[in-house]
């Protein structure tokens, strides 16, 4: 109930209930063990901590503004001290307006004044180290978040290729369609809208789930399947137990593409590509195989697609061991690892 009444500044001053507390027992401690009565002693030393936290007020609201740098340090010093006689110079003059003991008042000023200055040397010290802890902070959260600025924007720009380089092959293909097979041709152009439809809503996301990058590829693979016909086919393969699990978007296209590509280049009879997803260890692993004609001259290529996946394995999980291939007997065998969301 009480914390719905207080506001924000009146939990602050009540952090500093404590401080204020020990400044005006100890005050009057020592008050009352150098011979004034335990009433003066109170009414002392609660003059002077009201002034003492007035001159930490004025001191924290100067150095949060002002930082001073090493050139001019020597503000750090003579700051608390013109604070430290302002706060001596008023309690001289009220002090004697509650006590008479002028001879008191008078012999103990030095020693009030020696401490209050040592309190508010310290007090700049720690405002000071303060200050540069927030500012390193703050220097580390900006560098974090250009960072992150850079890497979203790398991002954005990897999957916005994506688009345009399946596009253009996927548009020579409808070309060469066109006069031959013209109903091929018009069935792959429905299926190429239904396919850019889908990717424009996944690159909205960060992340799909493995059910949704699945449909994604079976999409790409119809279109394939127009564009190539009877030579290929696909053996897709994945763990009912990994649909759940979340990937970056369009993460699988380009190597599938790729496999589909340099797997029916120099080979005339049907091509088997294989895909298979299943969960190993933390990882959803993923394996693309395709065949190959090493005595052929292979189809060249910008190499796009799979540096743009590794690239993106990177700017995701800082790892640039995540994608392996390797070629023997006649295989082109892609494996990517994929760490699991927890």
């Amino acid at each position: 109930m009480i914390g719905k009444i207080l506001t924000s500044s009146q939990y602050g001053w009540l952090k500093l209930l404590p401080l204020f507390l020990f400044f005006l027992g100890g005050g009057a401690f020592l008050l009352h063990y150098y011979g004034e009565g335990i009433s003066l002693a109170l009414m002392d030393s609660g003059l002077f901590t009201v002034l003492l936290f007035v001159g930490f007020l004025l001191l924290e609201n100067v150095f949060k503004y002002y930082k001073p740098q090493q050139e001019n340090l020597w503000l750090a010093l003579l700051l608390p001290l013109m604070i430290a006689s302002l706060v001596v110079v008023t309690g001289r003059f009220l002090l004697p307006f509650l006590m008479d003991d002028t001879l008191f008042i008078k012999a103990s000023m030095m020693i009030r004044g020696a401490l209050i200055l040592l309190i508010f040397m310290g007090y700049v010290l720690v405002l000071i180290v303060n200050g540069k802890l927030e500012d390193q902070l703050e220097i580390r959260n900006r560098e974090e978040l250009i960072g992150k600025m850079a890497k979203e924007a790398e991002l954005f720009h990897l999957r916005q290729q994506l688009q345009p380089h399946f596009l253009f092959n996927s548009l020579n293909s409808i070309s060469a369609l066109v006069k031959r097979q013209p109903e091929k041709a018009r069935e792959m152009i429905l299926q190429l809208s239904t396919f850019l439809r889908g990717t424009i809503r996944e690159n909205e996301n960060e992340w799909v789930s493995v059910a949704d990058e699945a449909a994604s590829l079976q999409l790409f693979l119809a279109i394939e399947r127009v564009r190539f016909g009877h030579r290929l086919e696909v053996d897709f393969e994945v763990e009912e137990n990994c649909l759940s699990y979340k990937l970056p978007p369009l993460l699988l296209q380009p190597l599938l593409e790729n496999a589909v590509k340099h797997g029916l280049y120099g080979l005339i009879e049907k091509v088997v590509v294989k895909l298979s997803m299943r969960k190993v260890g933390n990882y959803l692993e993923v394996e693309i195989l395709n065949p190959f004609d090493p005595e052929s001259i292979s189809e060249k290529g910008t190499g796009f697609g799979l540096e743009s996946v590794k690239r993106r394995l990177y700017l995701f999980f800082g790892r640039n061991d995540l994608l392996t291939f390797v070629r023997s007997n006649n295989i082109f065998h892609v494996k990517l690892r994929i760490p699991l969301l927890s």
